[in-house]
């Protein structure tokens, strides 16, 4: 419980409601388990020889960002930009928390 006692009392510190800093808590929730999950999946496929290989056979006119992309997309996945990316998304959050403040 201390996780996300810390997580509501820097929500309510930087001006959240304590209604604002549950959603902040469940954003922050969610988008870890999303990158475990991820990271969890992408390590086993891994150990059993399957790793990921994007298609290069994309038609661009269907998925033009993708088609771009195309075969950089499992370096470009793989890297480890969580630490920035949540830091992003904390402030994003507490962002709209500021703007939706009563």
């Amino acid at each position: 419980m201390w996780m996300a006692e810390a997580i509501l009392a820097g929500a309510v510190d930087h001006g959240c409601t304590p209604e604002q800093s549950v959603d902040v808590f469940r954003g922050i929730w969610y988008f870890t388990v999303g990158e475990v999950l991820v990271r969890a999946h992408s390590a086993r496929r891994r150990d059993e020889g399957r790793p990921f290989a994007h298609r290069d056979d994309l038609d661009p006119s269907q998925v033009p960002h993708l088609a771009a992309i195309g075969v950089r997309w499992a370096p470009l996945a793989a890297r480890d930009i969580y630490p920035e990316s949540l830091r992003a998304f904390v402030d994003g959050l507490l962002a709209q928390a500021e703007r939706d403040a009563p």
